[in-house]
């Protein structure tokens, strides 16, 4: 953690230890909780600094691969392959919340993208992704289907 919030935290602590022992437990006690919240706070948000999330999917047409980086950093050296097509293309930088579109020269029906990407770090990144224009995909649907959710009669 960086140094200032740590001093201010620690402060806080024995400030809240102190209201403990002067009789003033609950003040006391809400003070440790309230900086113990903080405190993970900040850990999480140290933790996910500089993480690109880059997202592959098809056009509506299936004629396109549109990438997406929905993440907090730039995604650099971008590398896709595209498994049956036998296509493979560089993406030097992507930005937040950028996109770039990628034609393809026939439709596809099915294809598996293989990403692989490096924050500004150096850190990297790989994942697959199955790409389908015939999936329909509900943002909704639970990943546990509980009670007769959306069930077709």
């Amino acid at each position: 953690m960086v140094r200032v919030p740590a001093v201010i935290l620690g402060a806080g602590v024995v400030i809240g230890g102190v209201l403990i022992l002067a009789q003033h437990l609950f003040i006391g006690a809400l003070l440790i909780i309230v900086l113990g919240t903080l405190a993970m706070c900040l850990y999480i948000m140290e933790e996910t600094r500089d993480l690109p999330e880059v997202s592959c999917y098809l056009s509506d047409d299936a004629k396109s691969v549109i990438v997406t980086n929905g993440g907090n950093a730039p995604a650099k050296e971008i590398h896709i392959a595209l498994v049956p097509m036998n296509i493979e293309f560089d993406i030097p930088e992507l930005g937040i919340d950028e996109t770039y579109t990628h034609p393809l020269s026939s439709m596809a029906t099915e294809l598996k993208a293989a990403v692989s990407y490096t924050n500004s770090s150096g850190q990297r990144h790989s994942q697959t992704v199955r790409l389908s224009a015939l999936d329909e995909t509900d943002p909704l649907k639970p990943m546990f289907p509980m009670f007769s959710w959306k069930k077709e009669d």
